[in-house]
């Protein structure tokens, strides 16, 4: 009966480890993760909304647009965090670029959300494209979390998109 103990004691530690271990890997790669559904509400609520990159943006109005552009983004499912790219954020520096897609839903009741989509990867299929993403005044990661989806609803609104006006100073 002792020496049964001894090895049940024996392979607790490391069998902890490995359950540790694979909690830490889940977190980061969002191993099992579903869908962001950032955008929680219905699309008779929204008035319009305003979908951008720094240089150009669109007014969705029609409820078919809203309701597509809901739907979307809402179908992106949660992939963990910027920890797996960027290893660097541990000792508190990153590098490269990311191109800024913002997202503003304008209410009927007046509110308004904001959720900004940050392609930080070139080169990915456009139908299976991971993104970090923040939606304004809700909490978040400091590590950035990440999600993967299909941009290519957006990438086509974006071709209707007009120049924004820059600030003349």
């Amino acid at each position: 009966m002792t020496a049964m103990r001894g090895v049940s004691r024996k392979w607790l530690l490391p069998a902890g480890g490995l359950v540790l271990a694979l909690a830490l890997l889940a977190w980061i790669y969002g191993w099992g993760g579903g869908p962001i559904n950032a955008l929680d509400f219905p699309a008779e609520d929204v008035d319009h909304i305003r979908l951008s990159d720094p240089l150009s943006a669109v007014e969705l109005t029609e409820p078919e647009d809203i309701q597509a552009l809901l739907d979307a983004v809402n179908a992106f499912r949660h992939s963990g965090n910027m920890l797996k790219d960027h290893p660097g954020l541990l000792f508190g520096f990153a590098l490269g670029g990311t191109k800024l897609y913002t997202v503003k839903v304008f209410l009927k009741s007046g509110e308004e959300v904001t959720l900004r989509f940050g392609l930080n990867k070139g080169g990915q299929a456009a139908a299976d494209t991971e993104v970090s993403y923040r939606v304004e005044g809700r909490p978040a990661s400091r590590f950035g979390d990440t999600c993967r989806g299909s941009m290519e609803l957006i990438y086509e609104l974006m071709k209707q998109a007009r120049p924004v006006q820059t600030p003349s100073w």
